[in-house]
């Protein structure tokens, strides 16, 4: 199944501002780690089906850290996303069709049936907050130079992406009465995307 998305994903996490998995420590800051992409793709399509226009986000707890692998997650989608869009999605965003989320499909295990929850999507230059539903809130707030340029990793040892922009995540909270229940430290990224396979 080919397929090509664009848009902008948000990833708070448990950890401080500058997480250690994306620097390729094997631990998060608490020894384990939670976490995931809330994602807005503006435009798309899998497999010949357009996914433009639609919101949802994976989520997932690491025993020890993002790469020491052994997630639980699930996905979520947007009440707007329809049967089929959903019917592509989900094997894209667990990896199951290859290119950046290959990684992702590696590194999380086992899979929470999906569930379906309303996005609010709330974004400004110096702040977004994602509300899915009554489960969980993600804020990501740029981080910045002195110039004001925003704050950007390039080519980390883990990120599976070579260019992400550093967020500040605090004021994220996720409350899945099925996976570990958590509070940001600090740690975020705001990157907007272009990705096929």
């Amino acid at each position: 199944m080919a397929w090509h998305i664009v848009g902008t994903y948000y990833a708070p996490c448990s950890c401080k501002v500058g997480c250690p998995c994306v620097f390729g420590e094997m631990e998060g800051d608490q020894v384990w780690c939670s976490g995931g992409q809330w994602v807005h793709i503006g435009s798309g399509d899998v497999d010949g089906v357009d996914v433009g226009s639609t919101k949802l986000a994976w989520v997932a707890d690491w025993p020890k850290g993002f790469l020491g692998g052994l997630g639980v997650g699930r996905i979520y989608f947007d009440s707007s996303v329809s049967a089929e869009q959903r019917a592509v999605l989900e094997p894209l965003f667990k990896g199951q069709l290859g290119g950046v989320y290959g990684v992702v499909g590696q590194l999380v295990k086992t899979w929470l049936p999906t569930q379906e929850a309303p996005f609010d999507i709330q974004s400004g230059p110096d702040e977004t907050r994602i509300t899915v539903g009554k489960i969980g809130v993600a804020v990501a707030k740029p981080l910045r130079g002195v110039s004001g340029e925003p704050t950007r990793l390039l080519h980390g040892a883990a990120t599976f992406r070579d260019n992400i922009g550093l967020a500040n995540g605090k004021g994220t909270w996720w409350r899945d009465p099925d996976l570990r229940q958590w509070d940001s430290l600090g740690h975020a990224e705001i990157t907007e995307f272009d990705w096929s396979a």
